[in-house]
């Protein structure tokens, strides 16, 4: 049973993403809280005792991916966030979509698995949670907060791209 709690609570979070756009504002901070626990723990706990899995690597991303669109997409609808900066907040999560897709297409998952996540992406998660939680706790965002969060947004993206074009990710490896 332990060794199904690392992606029990990726989809826990996968299922919070859903729920978010319709809870009642009381529930939200407890649902970046929730989500922000899922996010740190189900990492921790698949490397400290070794439970990674490939449905684990899969599911992982995605689920960051569909919370971050969903509470983005609250705050862009209920706040003054402009369309632009919406798209450049969720930059590296449409950079990491963009090239997956790319690596399923060419049905090259043996690259998909070696995409690994990058520093810069893991703070840019930190800052979209404060965001996330400046939104839900404060009812305001600071500006200074979303200006940063959207420069490393877009620097996380182009280094994924970096990463996608230098390792030809983007080429199917049948020989590799």
């Amino acid at each position: 049973m332990f060794k199904h709690l690392p992606n029990s609570l990726t989809l826990l979070r996968l299922a919070l993403a859903f729920v978010f756009p319709f809870a009642p504002e009381q529930y939200r901070l407890l649902i970046v809280a929730v989500a922000l626990a899922t996010e740190y723990f189900d990492g921790a706990l698949s490397r400290w005792f070794n439970l990674q899995t490939p449905l684990g690597a899969l599911l992982d991303p995605i689920a960051d991916k569909c919370f971050v669109f969903s509470v983005a997409l609250v705050i862009f609808i209920e706040t003054d966030m402009t369309w632009w900066q919406f798209i450049l907040f969720g930059a590296r999560e449409i950079a990491v979509f963009c090239g997956a897709a790319f690596i399923a297409l060419e049905k090259n998952w043996r690259a998909f698995f070696n995409v690994v996540p990058r520093i810069l992406g893991k703070i840019t998660t930190v800052f979209q949670f404060l965001v996330f939680l400046s939104f839900v706790g404060l009812q305001v965002i600071p500006q200074w907060l979303l200006v940063l969060t959207i420069t490393l947004s877009v620097c996380s993206a182009f280094d994924y791209i970096y990463l996608f074009v230098k390792n030809n990710f983007y080429r199917n490896m049948r020989n590799v």
